[in-house]
């Protein structure tokens, strides 16, 4: 009985590697990171790590002195990354550039800004 237990875990492993690899899709990493009044995206990246270091580096090389937060990864998706008039911010990501929009700007807008906020950057990563 046990042996049929590790053949079984065995033919479901090989079953999900498998399915995995016909997809034929490889990680496509994007991010946006930002601080008041900068921002800085990357995207089509082979990781989340290397979307996040170029985004910040992006940003902070943008915003001088100030040290810029990543806001949002995303992989084989669009993030946005949206605005106040006195520093509220939304970040989503999405499958769509639309969606990604309207998660933003609706996460930003909960802050009660003076304004309405406002896209600031929308980005897509490989799909």
């Amino acid at each position: 009985m046990i042996r049929r237990s590790a053949l079984g875990c065995a033919l479901i492993g090989m079953a999900i590697v498998s399915a995995h690899a016909d997809t034929g899709r490889a990680p496509s990493w994007g991010a946006i990171a930002s601080v008041q009044g900068w921002h800085g995206y990357a995207y089509d990246l082979p990781t989340r790590a290397a979307a996040e270091l170029s985004a910040l580096a992006q940003c902070d090389k943008a915003a001088g002195r100030s040290r810029c937060v990543v806001r949002v990864a995303f992989d084989r998706a669009c993030g946005a990354l949206a605005t106040g008039n006195y520093g509220e911010w939304g970040a989503a990501s999405a499958a769509t550039p639309a969606a990604a929009n309207e998660g933003a700007v609706g996460q930003c807008n909960g802050h009660l800004p003076a304004e309405p906020c406002k896209v600031v950057v929308n980005v897509c990563s490989g799909r």
